[in-house]
């Protein structure tokens, strides 16, 4: 609770203040950890070290400042080969993983094909789109644990992004941008944290 309330969303990060390679991995990691519907993982977490690609996505973001001056830049990012190859993917990683035969995760494999089949690409787009909110919320809370800044964004452009970094040719679209680092100046940190009342929020049917 301490470091959910330590938390928020930073506008103004500080340039000079840097984070270790092995917090910026920790926070990856738990990302990589997080769960995904029927355990497909329809996302890839892009890490921006190169000073010239992230003065672009600042241009594409509306020139936001945090682009550059946050100690990481992470792109999170959805699958667009869902229909093509995640299933066999899965598959693929639960027979090595849990080393059982392909043939004794029929169920699985039903389960994936059989949900995927369902959508259209429009719905399959969302349903992608969605899932990455998972890993994002849980490297918040990461980030947080480790007393790291974080300033989720979905103010940019997508399109550039995608172009400036390629995604098209590697099977994603950007849906979030993650920033990482320590805050700054920022009056947003002085403020009082606003959210509705926990029971406003929450319901319990007995």
């Amino acid at each position: 609770m301490k470091a959910l309330n330590w938390r928020y969303g930073v506008k103004v990060f500080d340039p000079t203040k840097k984070i270790s390679e092995q917090d910026l991995n920790t926070i990856l990691e738990s990302g990589r950890l997080a769960p995904s519907s029927i355990g497909v993982e329809p996302w890839k977490f892009i890490v921006v070290e190169n000073k010239e690609l992230r003065e672009k996505i600042r241009k594409a973001s509306y020139d936001q400042s945090k682009v550059t001056d946050a100690a990481y830049l992470v792109i999170m990012a959805r699958r667009t080969d869902i229909r093509e190859n995640i299933a066999n993917e899965l598959i693929e990683r639960t027979a090595e993983t849990q080393k059982v035969k392909h043939e004794e995760l029929g169920g699985l494999r039903q389960m994936a094909e059989g949900g995927i089949a369902r959508q259209d690409d429009l719905s399959l787009d969302a349903w992608a789109k969605a899932q990455t909110y998972i890993p994002l919320g849980i490297m918040i809370h990461s980030a947080a644990l480790l007393g790291i800044d974080a300033g989720p964004m979905e103010g940019f452009n997508g399109a550039e992004v995608d172009e400036i970094l390629g995604l098209k040719a590697k099977n994603l679209k950007s849906t979030t941008i993650l920033t990482l680092g320590h805050r700054g100046e920022d009056p947003a940190a002085q403020r009082p944290k606003v959210r509705r009342k926990f029971e406003d929020v929450v319901e319990f049917i007995k």
